[in-house]
């Protein structure tokens, strides 16, 4: 098969931009209809979905430009923008990008189902360090167990769901997705 970059630049512009507005949509969507769980700095980490896709399609510096790009556009659609809840979201999600794709550059041992359970892992890792120096406090820190246990089933049923999309795509031309 084809690799996505093969088919021209402007190809690969559009499925960018496609993936970013479907994280944007994700996150704005669990920004505003999910309610809080119960357990602080978990989500469900819907908009990883488009990340993870771009990773395998598009290449790690186009699914940073999607990761990035979700958590400024959805901080501005929801008001956060330059708050704490922006930075706990950036911090969480810059993170989440850089242990998926180093996970990715081994996809021979860790599949998009490894790479989502660990930057779920690294999301609520990260937003805790955000929130205790924030906070100046390590406080926060105290929920770490408690958020990556919840984090767990979160990140594997999005990473089955990625592994379950990218799998129905055309012109994958990257094996990671039948993992």
């Amino acid at each position: 098969m084809r690799s996505l970059a093969d088919t021209g630049p402007g190809r690969l512009a559009a499925t960018t931009a496609a993936l970013l507005a479907l994280a944007v949509v994700l996150g704005y969507l669990e920004a505003v209809l999910v309610p809080p769980l119960p357990v602080p700095g978990v989500k469900l980490g819907l908009a990883n979905l488009a990340v993870i896709v771009a990773l395998v399609r598009v290449g790690a510096a186009r699914a940073a430009f999607v990761s990035l790009g979700r958590v400024l556009l959805v901080s501005l659609a929801v008001g956060t923008l330059g708050g704490p809840a922006f930075l706990l979201s950036l911090g969480g999600a810059l993170a989440a990008f850089v242990v998926m794709w180093a996970l990715s550059l081994r996809a021979t041992s860790f599949s998009p189902v490894g790479w989502s359970v660990a930057g779920a892992a690294a999301h609520v890792t990260a937003q805790l360090f955000v929130a205790a120096a924030l906070a100046g406090s390590p406080a926060p820190l105290a929920l770490l167990p408690l958020s990556l246990a919840a984090s767990l089933p979160f990140g594997l049923a999005l990473g089955f769901l990625a592994r379950t999309v990218l799998s129905r795509l055309p012109e994958l031309s990257l094996s990671v997705a039948g993992r």
